[in-house]
């Protein structure tokens, strides 16, 4: 169980990565309380969709919730997939930072912070559907989207050629993480 919450908590984090990534090709910083503005954010939306998955998984047999959360997972994956693909010849302009200021302040992370959280909103709920819920999930998603995010940037820094993997690469790899992970759980 504590495996299965670190892989989907990595699958749902990778696009922190190329955020990261484009952030630090960018030059922009991401300020000490606004790291922690996204770790919280991403623990609260997780451990509440945890909560969610487990009051639907009251009214439906385990068997029933198992099918409906590996299918949202699977449904997830693809749809990532699919918006990374139709997104990858758009330009994001200014990933969050709406002052242009080159800095992540508190009232942009708690934006960027929501906006990362989406999917491990679904991703908490169907793994709890699985009858798989670990309460320690929320913490790796945390961490993760904030350690991706750092490494993004600090890999971006130290390889500035990077600038050439687009954006939606991560996007597709967590995409096709959570399709393998939703199938190999229904079985």
């Amino acid at each position: 169980m504590l495996i299965n919450s670190i892989l989907l908590a990595l699958s749902s984090s990778l696009d922190s990565l190329g955020i990261g990534i484009t952030y630090g090709i960018k030059n922009m910083k991401i300020s000490k309380i606004s790291r922690l503005i996204l770790f919280t954010i991403s623990c609260f939306v997780s451990f509440s969709s945890i909560l969610l998955g487990d009051f639907i998984n009251n009214f439906i047999s385990n068997s029933f919730a198992n099918l409906i959360g590996c299918s949202v997972l699977v449904f997830i994956g693809v749809s990532m997939i699919f918006k990374s693909i139709s997104n990858s010849n758009n330009v994001k302009n200014n990933y969050y930072d709406f002052n242009n200021s080159n800095l992540i302040d508190p009232k942009e992370a708690i934006a960027l912070g929501f906006a990362l959280s989406l999917d491990s909103l679904g991703i908490g709920i169907s793994y709890s559907l699985t009858d798989s819920t670990s309460f320690l999930f929320p913490i790796f998603i945390g961490i993760f989207q904030v350690a991706f995010l750092n490494l993004g940037i600090f890999i971006s820094k130290k390889i500035k050629n990077i600038s050439n993997i687009p954006d939606f690469v991560c996007s597709l790899i967590s995409g096709m993480l959570l399709i393998l992970f939703g199938i190999f759980r229904l079985f």
